[in-house]
């Protein structure tokens, strides 16, 4: 405040001070501001407060915290037959072998995270098939009556050690010849993979093996083929469940019945891993047909990763989970630092934009008065929300774009309030003393006409920041706000995209808190802007 003079701070001191001691009597006022700066604090504090980042819940990801509208974990609380649903549960498997003993060409070791399958049929001169069983068990404490889905990842590598060079006869220029054809670094030998579920029954799964496009149409315990490139992997059963629900009968889009038949009842459940290796034979890609190599090359290491199982829960977190599987209460909190960054930046804009047109067209009057005020008229005319649409498509989905054509179409009805002060106030004796005195217009616009409609400005500014809020979670409702931004509004949106009000779903979840956030942020500054105005207009003042 270094150009403002010593009396004159002074003289804005004891304004501050009286404005404060009149506000802090105003009960509706302080319940406002009460209200506000648990809002601002939530806002400052979200990445603490918040389980997930920004990032991990937009709608474009996607990881699921849980099933998709998983009920909140309190719901038992208040429906009992709700109690006992399964929470969201993650299981680190480490396989170990199911037999004991294996033949002089097998060895095994472990490293970590890892198992490693080493082969030699040097050591056996056999050509019979070898198969390594792993296993891998877990308890499970839920029923799974209503389970949706599950996920498991692992990674696995094949890699041969020997290059394999066959021999073809053909004929050129009539001539018998003899040539080589390398098949790449395949070794001598061939392999296959499955995995088997082995639930609590005692019924067998049998749910993926390398071949699985080839088997997704054939009988669920079809064997599959063998493999014998070089070919490192990963399984991820969660991107696979409609060909797994196909595959074991169900229907692609009955998967959830073939989840909740494999977590039947509570117990201990088997994760079954088979390795066979089947030595002495490599695919010929030209002559698309097995070829016979000798024995002794027969070497190579198969290894597999721990497995990651998840099983996605029907209860999870304080709100539960959208129609994409992600935690409601992150990004309602995410929405409060977003929705009032939105509505004070769009707010401010938009009153100091109205504020200064308003005093150059009461101040300055004439051509310049005239042209603002028919602009004005022109803005006012337009229907503010299919415009604002309409820039949006065209300048981009961005929440700094949002809150700049929300400012453009919010300042006219102030700068008519401002002007019309302003045609009063240069009629008063100081101004004529100002300018008497050789000040210029913009030093009595500036030291003179603003500090004076600055009450009105306060509170046109503190009451258009709702405006500005519904304003933004209208846009985002509609699809028009920024996707990767988790407002308020962009969740209200993912629960219409997503039916969170269906029939079959009525995840009220998804939509109360949110709507309920904005209906409470929206009233705290209708209330201190209340208040403001019974300090700021005279005429409005209530005896104390």
């Amino acid at each position: 405040m270094g150009f403002l003079s010593k009396q004159a701070r002074t003289v804005l001191k004891r304004r501050i001070k009286n404005f404060w001691i009149d506000f802090s009597h105003n009960k509706i006022g302080m319940i406002g501001l009460s209200i506000l700066i648990i809002y601002l604090v939530v806002a400052v504090f979200s990445p603490w407060i918040a389980p997930y980042s920004e990032e991990e819940v937009r709608t474009d990801n996607p990881e699921r915290h849980a099933d998709r509208f998983a009920f909140p974990e309190w719901i038992g609380i208040i429906s009992p037959s709700h109690r006992g649903l399964p929470k969201d549960t993650t299981y680190e498997l480490r396989w170990s072998p199911a037999n004991t003993t294996f033949p002089e060409s097998i060895s095994m070791n472990q490293t970590q995270g890892n198992i490693n399958i080493y082969y030699d049929a040097n050591k056996t001169k056999s050509d019979d098939p070898v198969t390594v069983v792993l296993e891998a068990t877990f308890n499970y404490p839920y029923k799974g009556k209503t389970l949706n889905l599950f996920s498991m990842k692992f990674n696995w590598k094949a890699e041969p050690k020997e290059i394999v060079t066959v021999y073809k006869t053909i004929i050129i220029g009539g001539k018998v010849v003899v040539i080589p054809i390398p098949l790449g670094s395949n070794g001598s030998m061939a392999y296959m993979l499955r995995l088997q579920f082995i639930n609590s029954e005692g019924k067998i799964f049998e749910i993926w093996d390398q071949n699985w496009w080839k088997l997704k149409y054939l009988d669920p315990y079809a064997k599959p083929a063998f493999w014998s490139s070089n070919i490192t992997s990963s399984v991820n059963l969660a991107s696979s469940q409609a060909q797994l629900a196909e595959k074991l009968g169900y229907g692609s889009a009955n998967n959830r019945n073939m989840t909740r038949e494999m977590f039947s009842a509570p117990g201990n459940y088997t994760l079954r891993f088979i390795v066979t290796v089947k030595p002495g034979v490599v695919w010929d890609e030209e002559t698309k047909t097995w070829v016979e190599v000798p024995i002794e090359r027969a070497k190579g290491t198969i290894t597999i990763s721990h497995a990651s199982l998840r099983i996605y829960g029907r209860i999870f977190g304080l709100l539960g989970t959208d129609g994409y599987g992600h935690d409601v209460f992150s990004q309602l909190i995410h929405g409060f630092r977003i929705s009032l960054a939105v509505g004070l930046a769009a707010a401010l804009l938009s009153v100091t934009l109205g504020m200064f047109v308003g005093i150059l067209a009461g101040y300055l009057g004439g051509i310049v008065d005239e042209t603002l005020m028919r602009i004005v008229d022109i803005l006012l005319c337009l229907p503010g929300l299919p415009v604002l649409i309409i820039l949006i498509s065209i300048f981009g989905y961005n929440v700094w774009w949002v809150v700049v054509l929300i400012a453009i179409f919010g300042w006219q009805g102030l700068s008519r309030v401002i002007r019309s002060q302003v045609l009063s106030l240069r009629e008063r004796p100081f101004i004529e003393s100002a300018i008497a005195s050789g000040a210029s217009k913009s030093y009595i616009m500036l030291r003179h006409l603003v500090p004076n409609v600055l009450p009105v400005v306060l509170a046109s500014f503190i009451l258009s920041v709702p405006g500005a809020v519904i304003t933004e979670a209208a846009l985002s409702f509609l699809g028009f706000g920024d996707p990767f931004s988790p407002t308020w509004g962009k969740i209200l949106h993912t629960a219409q995209e997503t039916n969170a009000l269906s029939v079959n779903v009525i995840a009220w979840w998804v939509v109360v808190p949110p709507g309920f956030a904005i209906t409470i942020l929206c009233l705290a500054f209708v209330f201190i802007g209340h208040a403001v105005d019974e300090i700021v207009n005279p005429k409005l003042r209530r005896r104390r």
